[in-house]
């Protein structure tokens, strides 16, 4: 390990810093962010909009997945075929897909085509045309993607644990992609009026990398998007508050045909911007994910035999995502793994770093990239070598609760 007594020893060698980046509010409410890169002669586009399947209006659930999946299926100057011959003459890439919070969009392409790429990703954000011929080929393979889901142990554990750990109305509790009978009632009114309504540039932002001058991608992008209507996107519904239950809950699902069970065991965690975040991921992953997934793999996995796969995962966003712990086991070691899972949690809480545990997750953690401000990178360290054991132990208290944790378990029938 680097001697942190040596000035500089352990310093990450920051790629980005606050005077390497070009940001640029436009005046409909969106945000461009530049940095030029000589390294090759490449544009790389990431972006984001909170159009996410929270909101999807009940009933209509599946709505926000079917509608991200449709927009490289044809725009206004471009059929779904078409769009993919020029993607392809140009040897780039352009891709939108929606999850729980929101909507993300990428592309990829040599720097010489950067504004054609910026054309086309704004053309097919902002207009497209959910031709019925596409609509009905991305509704039949959500649909078979949700009949698939009911014989598969681990999504079925995992759809169980939510609906038991969240409250009627969560964003969490009901299934992103939908059910079966939400998504075939799924019309192309449903389609364009949910664009509308949350397809919105404030709060949308994009973050451009490459060999491009950033003055030339933000004028670009503010003539592409000058379209796009000002004024302010609708709010989202109050969302129910979460956390661990009153006690302990345990929900197990039967599939015929099935040789394997999975388990889900965990809470409702805690948020991206949550006073405790970092001591809750340092104790996630040291619980779950370091080195051969952490604690849990070097017992249940390696020195008891007790699962075929097992790690926790704290998803942490604008909401707070599960916190778990998922593993896949013998259906006769089922209450052996769910009790082994317990024990861990418990040790961690007791006992919440070992010899070299604490610095190696540091290390690990130092790698990490966040979109938190042009100068986290530069304060990332120093958050996370000010994280203490004791901070970490309670933030493991905190969350899992051992008296309040839901496990969903699904089963060979």
């Amino acid at each position: 390990m680097p001697d942190a007594s040596r000035p500089g020893a352990g310093r990450l060698a920051v790629p980005i810093t606050p005077e390497d980046v070009a940001r640029q509010p436009l005046g409909n409410g969106a945000v461009v962010l530049v940095r030029e890169s000589r390294a090759a002669p490449a544009m790389t586009v990431r972006g984001y909009l909170r159009a996410g399947t929270a909101c999807d209006p009940e009933g209509r659930e599946g709505l926000a997945l079917l509608t991200a999946s449709l927009l490289t299926r044809g725009s206004a100057s471009h059929t779904s075929e078409s769009l993919g011959l020029a993607l392809d003459s140009l040897g780039a890439s352009l891709s939108v897909r929606a999850d729980i919070e929101g909507v993300s969009f990428a592309v990829h392409c040599l720097s010489e085509d950067a504004n054609t790429l910026l054309d086309l990703l704004v053309e097919v954000l902002t207009r497209p045309t959910f031709p019925e011929d596409e609509t009905e080929k991305q509704r039949a393979k959500l649909i078979t993607g949700i009949r698939e889901s009911r014989l598969d142990t681990r999504a079925m554990a995992d759809k169980t644990f939510r609906e038991a750990a969240y409250p009627v109305g969560h964003p969490y509790q009901r299934p992103a992609e939908g059910e079966e009978e939400t998504v075939a009632r799924l019309t192309r009114a449903d389609l364009a009026g949910f664009h509308g309504r949350w397809y919105h540039p404030r709060g949308c932002a994009f973050a451009v990398v490459g060999d491009v001058r950033a003055a030339d991608v933000v004028t670009r992008l503010e003539a592409s998007l000058a379209r796009w209507g000002a004024g302010a996107p609708p709010d989202l519904a109050p969302v129910p508050a979460a956390g661990p239950g009153a006690s302990v809950q345990r929900r197990t699902v039967a599939i015929p045909g099935k040789t394997q069970a999975d388990i889900v065991l965990g809470v409702p965690g805690f948020t991206r911007t949550g006073a405790d975040y970092y001591p809750a991921m340092m104790a996630d992953l040291i619980l779950g994910r370091l080195g051969l997934m952490g604690r849990l793999g070097a017992t249940l996995r390696d020195e008891e035999g007790l699962a075929y796969y097992v790690y926790s995962q704290a998803q942490a966003g604008f909401l707070p995502g599960p916190w778990a712990v998922r593993a896949g086991v013998n259906p006769a070691n089922l209450d052996r793994a769910i009790a082994g899972i317990v024990r861990e949690i418990q040790g961690l809480q007791r006992e919440p770093v070992r010899d070299g545990e604490l610095e190696d997750a540091q290390d690990l953690l130092d790698i990490e990239l966040f979109d938190l401000g042009l100068d986290y990178l530069l304060r990332y360290p120093g958050l996370i070598r000010a994280v203490t054991p004791e901070q970490i132990g309670a933030a493991a208290a905190r969350y899992l609760r051992l008296d309040g944790y839901t496990v969903a378990t699904a089963v060979p029938a």
